[in-house]
């Protein structure tokens, strides 16, 4: 059984200008309803790997969007778990460029600072409930595709591998796939 987990196309709104805190949480609330953008496709090999595969994605419209791009078709299965970690949005006197908010953001973030968004805890353990979902939609439907978000896809390759998958194959960034397999011996 395989597992392919996908980070979502490049957004229509992933600009790096230089904002303030207000700004910031403007461009987190419009990044998180955005599409793919439409010079963003996937790589033919990426399109050939999912083909026939049973897909799943997150709620957020650009995880969505990615698998209709990719695979041709709405995902087979929506879930909200396979959401992005939440981005803590601070309230610091200061203009930066968004990429610097989200370093400082995760910085605290992983320190435990998160304001009104999800807790690191509380993200880690729905990593967890992901975890459970997409074990039971392989065993029902054989190899899946995922599309989900950078971090919340790294936690959770890191998960199978805990539970005995073996990674295969990783590439980074947008469209970025981890191959994982199952390594476990079945029982007949």
């Amino acid at each position: 059984m395989k597992i392919i987990l996908v980070r979502h196309g490049k957004p229509t709104a992933s600009d790096n200008s230089i904002v303030d805190a207000v700004g910031f949480a403007r461009w987190v609330r419009k990044y998180n309803h955005s599409l793919v953008h439409s010079s963003s496709l996937p790589s033919e090999y990426l399109r050939k790997k999912t083909i026939g595969s049973y897909t799943i994605s997150s709620d957020l419209n650009r995880a969505k969007h990615s698998a209709e791009l990719c695979s041709g078709k709405a995902p087979d299965l929506v879930l909200r778990e396979l959401r992005g970690m939440d981005i803590p949005r601070l309230k610091l006197p200061s203009s930066i460029s968004v990429d610097n908010w989200l370093v400082i953001s995760r910085l605290c973030w992983f320190l435990g600072v998160s304001g009104r968004s999800e807790s690191f805890r509380v993200g880690r353990h729905r990593v967890l409930s992901a975890v459970d979902l997409l074990l039971e939609q392989v065993q029902k439907n054989g190899d899946i595709t995922v599309f989900g978000h950078g971090l919340i896809n790294s936690f959770i390759a890191k998960e199978l591998q805990r539970r005995g998958w073996c990674l295969q194959k990783k590439s980074k960034g947008f469209w970025g796939a981890t191959e994982l397999v199952n390594i476990t011996k079945r029982s007949n």
